[in-house]
């Protein structure tokens, strides 16, 4: 069994993905952002656009989110801290052989017993890993013999 990648220790076939599937809808504000989470490790950019509340992104958004997600490797969700209707959040990956992290402070609406994203205060990317700490991704391994082997010099 896959645990869930957005790292809530569930396995992904009972956290996100009956919700990725639209098996079922999200109950709170925390689980679309963590189904969202999840869609941007699986590309599914679709699913992105259809879980965001009055707006639909042009066709040039549409290709810069796919190549965000198709080529960034999530290692790992962080929250932060969270209401019924906001998420703050760390999103770790790595892009272009760079170490990122996505700090986000999210709003989210309810429309029709739907939660929809709405937008989100972004904060500095900033992060400082060292190489010698466990590896962000949940591996076990340092942060030297995992994902800082993914990084260009």
């Amino acid at each position: 069994m896959q645990k869930c990648y957005c790292k809530s220790g569930l396995e992904f076939s009972v956290c996100c993905e009956p919700i990725l599937r639209v098996h079922q809808v999200a109950p709170t504000a925390l689980s679309l952002m963590r189904s969202r989470y999840s869609a941007y490790c699986l590309g599914d950019v679709n699913y992105l656009q259809a879980t965001i509340h009055d707006h639909t992104w042009s066709d040039e958004e549409l290709k810069f989110i796919q190549d965000w997600a198709d080529n960034s490797t999530w290692q790992h969700l962080e929250i932060v801290e969270y209401s019924e209707e906001t998420v703050e959040f760390k999103a770790y990956y790595i892009f272009d052989g760079k170490q990122h992290m996505h700090h986000e402070k999210s709003a989210f609406l309810k429309v029709n017993d739907m939660w929809k994203y709405v937008d989100g205060d972004i904060y500095e990317d900033r992060v400082n890993i060292l190489r010698n700490e466990v590896c962000i991704c949940g591996s076990g391994k340092k942060y030297k013999r995992c994902c800082a082997t993914k990084l260009k010099s």
